[in-house]
């Protein structure tokens, strides 16, 4: 991260601290891949929260004054939160399998972190207050427990569910790259503004991951990962054409860079879906 004023330095600090947790999340479980396809899934219910507290409805504004642009650097505050540190801790806690105390104290925890981002002035409420963290971020913490449980225990549902917000943040992230290195804008009419890009790309990435899913679901082979992307590339043009996407990007450049993680969906699906495959046919 590189910071550009003394607005980044809270969140590198806790990028550090949190970082480590999960390092060491990884490091007491032995099953790694459980491990981030957890984390990805848990990072998905982040994502579908914050698209309507944030995105929608405006409800805080972060400042890390770590991009120019005001809306790109706000959005990049709220991944931080997000993708980082909530999730994080809440993989942590339920590797380690803290008790009711320590979730508690987790919720404290963020509650004084965002009392302090707001006298920093690096945070700043709209409608949104510190009572929804401190009563909501416990409630995460035993959902990731619950989640975890259903997850190692192959519970179908839970498995399907897992693989469709895994897909979803995956082309979430990958999408608020493209945004940051100015390659992809979506929006209406001449001048896409990056509000609208908000809006519409994690509606895009919800769909595309749905019909990925459903697409995937039940098999895993060539012809599956060509209409995924044939699919992708359909929308692409249709975006292009109509002026809802503004892109850099050429196709055949996008096609490459979809192909790659459409190979990377089949490996999740593998990961996620294939282990209650194998019980199934015992």
């Amino acid at each position: 991260m590189r910071i550009k004023s003394k607005n980044g330095i809270p969140f590198l600090i806790l990028f550090i601290i949190h970082t480590f947790l999960i390092g060491l999340a990884f490091y007491k479980n032995k099953k790694k891949k459980n491990t981030f396809t957890f984390l990805g899934s848990i990072m998905g219910f982040a994502y579908l929260l914050e698209f309507f507290v944030l995105n929608l409805f405006k409800g805080y504004k972060y400042k890390p004054n770590v991009l120019k642009n005001k809306s790109l650097d706000n959005i990049f505050g709220a991944f931080l939160s997000q993708s980082i540190f909530v999730p994080f801790t809440a993989v942590y806690l339920t590797i380690t399998k803290a008790g009711w105390g320590t979730k508690f104290l987790g919720g404290i925890y963020f509650t004084l972190v965002e009392l302090i981002f707001l006298r920093l002035g690096v945070y700043k409420h709209n409608w949104w207050r510190t009572v929804y963290t401190f009563i909501l971020i416990p409630i995460y913490f035993v959902l990731s427990d619950w989640w975890y449980y259903g997850f190692t225990k192959k519970n179908v549902i839970v498995r399907h569910i897992s693989f469709f917000l895994i897909i979803m943040v995956t082309e979430t992230n990958l999408f608020l790259i493209l945004a940051i290195l100015r390659k992809f804008r979506f929006g209406w009419g001449r001048f896409h503004a990056w509000t609208e890009h908000f809006i519409i790309t994690p509606l895009y990435s919800i769909s595309f991951s749905i019909f990925t899913y459903f697409t995937f679901k039940n098999q895993n082979d060539g012809w599956v990962k060509l209409k995924v992307l044939l699919f992708d590339a359909c929308l692409y043009q249709i975006f292009v054409k109509t002026k809802v996407l503004k892109t850099k990007i050429k196709l055949i450049n996008y096609l490459l860079i979809k192909g790659v993680m459409v190979m990377v969906y089949a490996m999740y699906r593998k990961w996620v879906l294939g282990e209650i495959e194998v019980n199934q046919s015992d």
